[in-house]
């Protein structure tokens, strides 16, 4: 078992809100393979140049909403839960969009050229140091409530 403690890659102000009630709010989008996606273009142009960890570019002029479904295919689920990388914590308002991002083929490759590690640095026995199958299993319900915004 490799065990990586990633609690120093989160960000100061990150930091101090792990484990708050309402501490940190996380958008999540289904990803499916398509045409290629205009808006996450300017991000996957930079990936190359920021592969390896600890590596940071500016993307100049970016729209984060450009990455949010058709404004009429906004629907989502929202719930209270954790982060799903360590420390796990709870305190974290997930709000899931119901439709799909669709990606190009060629734009998820980019992001699986994403590594884990300083470039260069030795890696840990039987790690390839790729950035993926980073999740963790699912979770039991428990007396969590999913509310819908719509119906």
């Amino acid at each position: 078992m490799i065990e990586q403690n990633i609690d120093h890659d989160f960000t100061p102000g990150i930091k101090s809100e792990i484990g708050k009630k309402h501490g940190i709010a996380i958008i999540a989008l289904f990803v499916q393979i398509g045409k290629e996606h205009v808006g996450l273009k300017a991000v996957t142009e930079i990936l190359q140049d920021i592969q390896y960890k600890g590596k940071s570019k500016t993307i100049p002029c970016f729209n984060p909403n450009s990455l949010l479904p058709d404004p009429l295919l906004r629907d989502y689920w929202v719930y209270e839960g954790s982060l799903t990388i360590p420390p796990c914590s709870e305190g974290v308002t997930w709000i899931l969009f119901r439709y799909p991002l669709t990606v190009s083929q060629v734009q998820i490759e980019e992001f699986r050229r994403l590594r884990t590690h300083v470039k260069g640095a030795e890696l840990l026995e039987g790690c390839d140091g790729i950035l993926g199958d980073n999740f963790r299993p699912t979770q039991p319900l428990s007396d969590r409530v999913i509310r819908a915004a719509f119906q």
